[in-house]
């Protein structure tokens, strides 16, 4: 099974980094936006596994993760 994410938050443990490094996270974390696919056994593990999963990406420890179910978009699906 397929599910797919919409990542549309994302924060990060700080400590230790410098500002640079910071500033480097943010523009890694706004790049991160979007959908996000995790396969799994079942729906449950699918949603247990997209933290880690956009952890591995990060590369640093996450303090929150925002996300939605997959959904038509506001802009472009009809009524």
């Amino acid at each position: 099974m397929i599910k797919s994410f919409i990542i549309t938050d994302i924060e990060f443990d700080t400590k230790f980094k410098t500002p640079q490094e910071v500033k480097d996270l943010e523009d890694k974390a706004l790049n991160a936006h979007g959908v996000w696919q995790m396969e799994g056994d079942t729906a449950e593990h699918c949603e247990a596994g997209i933290f880690d999963k956009v952890q591995d990406y990060m590369g640093v420890y996450l303090t929150s993760l925002t996300y939605e179910k997959n959904k038509p978009h506001a802009l472009t699906s009809y009524m």
